[in-house]
């Protein structure tokens, strides 16, 4: 049974790193086909309207969101007990509001604001709950820990200090170098075989 379990998380963590590499590829490929799109002048929601790109980057924000749930999902596991895993139960709801901003682009008005506002929030919140719990996981550490909190910093410094196209850029990069950060130290740490 612990086995299996440990299995599923590896294959959770993995889920992470794929869905974060696929959306960064898609990311680019949007931004490329659509040629005018222009980091920090406009949101990555506008890649996803009536553009040429718009398939390429809703596809990746909906894949992003399925992945997330799988990751948010071998994270809990990983975290061992409902109270340390209580940020990755909001991490997973913030995969579903990511799942709803690819279904509901920009075009669709009310629903992709509310999706949108619901998934930064819930990332910012979930992070921050996740800062201690990943800092005394074994297998992520002091490295995971700190890696959580500057994604949280760097994203309130653009917040409160930038404009929101390039505030939105920067916390999706952040999220994504977290992503590929804890996946891959729950991949690569053969010496902390077991999660807590």
């Amino acid at each position: 049974m612990e086995l299996e379990r440990q299995d599923l998380i590896v294959k959770c963590a993995m889920m992470g790193l794929v869905g974060a590499l696929i959306f960064s590829y898609l990311w680019v490929a949007a931004v490329l086909v659509d040629g005018n799109w222009i980091m920090g002048v406009e949101t990555l929601s506008e890649l996803g309207g009536d553009r040429r790109g718009s398939f390429l980057f809703n596809t990746g924000v909906i894949t992003m969101g399925f992945a997330g749930l799988a990751f948010s999902s071998g994270l809990y596991l990983c975290l061992g007990s409902p109270l340390k895993g209580s940020g990755s139960i909001v991490l997973m709801v913030g995969s579903v509001a990511l799942i709803g901003v690819g279904i509901f682009p920009i075009t669709a008005g009310d629903p992709h604001t509310f999706f949108s506002y619901l998934f930064f929030g819930l990332m910012l919140f979930s992070l921050a709950m996740l800062v201690w719990p990943l800092s005394r996981e074994p297998r992520i550490g002091s490295l995971g820990g700190a890696v959580t909190l500057g994604s949280i910093v760097v994203s309130l410094g653009f917040l409160f200090n930038s404009s929101v196209p390039m505030t939105e850029a920067v916390a999706v990069i952040c999220l994504l170098i977290w992503s590929v950060t804890i996946s891959s130290l729950i991949l690569i740490r053969p010496s902390f075989r077991t999660c807590t």
